[in-house]
């Protein structure tokens, strides 16, 4: 089989969110910008751009360590609808290039071009042109690197590795050169835990990995490592899938402003991230099984819980419900700084009844007030547990997985 016979693309745009600032604001351009998930001296720097990278400022720095690096940083709160909206018009140029669009993350997507492009040249040639088109049609100031390969693995390794607003191919002539030296924690899905996994075999880099044997992998770290070993010899495990892979849980969380032990002000907290999990369940037509529940003191700590529900989960208050009995049940040893939380186990909404009756009412009642808020806005109907907590846990998204 010829290595490119397949040929897979993996798009992803760079300093994302700064870079939307920039294009949206032009005075910002050529300066250190931060987006910040909040502004306060521990708010965390999401996305930074390239001249703040340059001075250190990097994702997961603090506002306050980002102005001691730079004070002349500017730092900006987010503003995920902006950042969605470019998303959408770079997604609508991709969609015209392949059948099999996969998007990955707000900014990140993966395309199939087998049929598409005949050759790796001619994918290289489509790479350009999708990259002309981002700039013209979504934004100049957008720039984005993109990785070729004939796998969806040795796509993202490519793209991850390219040079910024480059593109990088991953042939069956270069791989062994692409992978050596490279740590096992530049490859997707390797984390420092299976690195450790792979030390204890003496492997310490990818190449060693590709050279491996794959038998014994697969006998020493099971399904996974296999996996992982397939991937870098370029053996196609997942392809690539049309439209957004099915959530497979989902959540929010919160820093407070406040730091508190106060149950009253943490529930009514807790139960607008309740609502934000109700509303994206609702939104995919999906229902849960599973609830995690959790809270972080202030300094280090904090409990969390995990069950499976009698009842799919569905409707804010049955959400709410999980999380309320969680909350009352703990004594809260100091100021709470964090509240999270998330579901899982999720399928398409069923019509189960429960042993106790009324549930579709509440589903009835739950979609009722979806549409007022879809017509009018984000909390124009709230039930008053959430009163006066409207503008708290503001809308959020994040790089990993659309959400």
């Amino acid at each position: 089989m010829n290595f490119m016979e397949k040929i897979i693309m993996h798009i992803d745009m760079n300093s994302y969110f700064a870079s939307v600032e920039q294009q949206a604001n032009p005075f910002l351009r050529g300066k250190p910008v931060g987006v910040c998930a909040y502004l306060s001296p521990r708010g965390c720097i999401i996305a930074s751009s390239k001249e703040a990278k340059a001075l250190g400022i990097k994702t997961g720095c603090s506002v306050a360590e980002a102005r001691a690096l730079c004070p002349s940083v500017i730092l900006l709160e987010n503003e995920p609808a902006k950042y969605r909206t470019t998303t959408e018009r770079i997604f609508r140029v991709l969609e015209e290039y392949t059948d099999k669009l996969e998007p990955y993350s707000i900014d990140e997507a993966f395309l199939d071009l087998s049929g598409w492009a005949r050759d790796l040249k001619t994918a290289v040639e489509i790479a350009e042109t999708i990259r002309g088109r981002i700039k013209k049609e979504a934004g100049e100031y957008l720039a984005c690197s993109v990785g070729l390969a004939r796998t969806k693995f040795l796509a993202k390794f490519a793209g991850d590795t390219a040079p910024k607003g480059g593109t990088f191919a991953i042939t069956e002539g270069n791989l062994e050169a692409a992978l050596g030296g490279r740590a096992l924690t530049d490859a997707w899905g390797i984390n420092t835990r299976m690195e450790k996994r792979f030390a204890a075999l003496g492997i310490r880099d990818l190449l060693e990995l590709k050279r491996y044997d794959g038998g014994r992998i697969r006998r020493s770290l099971g399904r996974y490592g296999y996996y992982l070993w397939a991937g870098v010899n370029g053996i196609e495990v997942a392809g690539v899938s049309a439209g957004a892979p099915a959530p497979e849980s989902g959540g929010h969380s919160y820093c407070l402003p406040k730091k508190t032990a106060d149950k009253e002000y943490l529930g009514s907290v807790l139960y607008k991230l309740c609502e934000k999990t109700g509303r994206r369940l609702r939104t995919l037509g999906l229902e849960a099984r599973n609830i995690t529940v959790g809270f972080g003191y202030v300094g280090e700590g904090g409990a969390s819980r995990s069950r499976k529900t009698a009842d799919n989960m569905f409707t804010t208050e049955e959400i709410a419900a999980e999380a309320f009995a969680f909350l009352a049940g703990c004594r809260l040893l100091m100021p709470v700084r964090l509240l999270a939380v998330s579901v899982s186990r999720l399928a398409p909404v069923t019509g189960q009844l429960s042993i106790f009756g009324g549930r579709e009412k509440g589903k009835d009642l739950s979609r009722a007030l979806d549409r007022i808020n879809d017509k009018f806005g984000e909390y124009t109907v709230v039930r008053g547990r959430m009163f006066g907590r409207e503008t708290a846990a503001r809308d959020r998204i994040g790089f990993r997985k659309i959400s």
